[in-house]
Parts: C-alpha cells; sequence; structure tokens
C-alpha cells in the first residue's frame, strides 16, 4: 500500500511541475528577434539568430515574428493622408519576409517607414 501512495505523490509532483512549465516568458521582446535587411525594393526583415530568440521557437511560444506597418513616400507629412502602403508579415528563423511595396509610388519616391508594429506570432 505504501509503494501506490508513493508512486501516486510521485506522478502527481511531476505532473504539477510539467504543467507549470507552460508559463515560461520570452526573455527578449518580438523586435529584438528582427533585424532589417536590404531585400526587395523596400527592405524587409530578416530572423536576429540569437539563442534567446531562438528559444522563443524552440519551446514553441511562438513561430516567428509577425511585423507591420506602413512604407511613406515623399509628400506625406505627420497629421496628413498623403501617400504610404501598409504592409504586414510574418518573420521565421527560416523565412525572411520583403515588404509588398515599390520604391516609387505615384509618381514619388519612398522616404521612410513609419508605424511599426511587431509581435509575437503564434
Amino acid at each position: 500500500m505504501k509503494k501506490i501512495i508513493l508512486s501516486l505523490s510521485v506522478i502527481v509532483f511531476s505532473h504539477s511541475v510539467s504543467a507549470g512549465s507552460t508559463n515560461w516568458q520570452p526573455s527578449v521582446g518580438p523586435g529584438q528577434c528582427i533585424v532589417y535587411a536590404d531585400i526587395g525594393e523596400t527592405g524587409g526583415y530578416k530572423w536576429n539568430n540569437q539563442d534567446d530568440c531562438n528559444e522563443v521557437v524552440r519551446r514553441g511560444y511562438a513561430s516567428g515574428v509577425g511585423v507591420s506597418g506602413r512604407v511613406i513616400y515623399e509628400g506625406n507629412t505627420p497629421g496628413t493622408n498623403g501617400d504610404s502602403i501598409g504592409y504586414t508579415g510574418i518573420v521565421t528563423p527560416n523565412k525572411p519576409y520583403e515588404r509588398q511595396a515599390p520604391a516609387t509610388y505615384k509618381g514619388k519616391k519612398k522616404v521612410g517607414h513609419g508605424d511599426s508594429y511587431t509581435y509575437w506570432a503564434k
């Protein structure tokens, strides 16, 4: 009888320990796990191959980093509805993201990027 109680205690304890491991949180933010890459007409992002970033994927917390923002063109000033094109995509360790926006839009050249936002993509 003592063996059964001891066995059940070990099973319950080990189950509660493994259940607690689902509360793991990354030590880095999603923006730290991507870097700008000069790809395509208006650039993009690639994975920052750092141990802390790779751990997020290895543990299954996220598959990568979601990124969104706007490509800004000449004539667009803060507070106006000038020309800009929104983008959104996912960067993973094996797949960079190329912004889907041209270098020139309606005859205006790209001058920058704005409204950038990153998040952990599941």
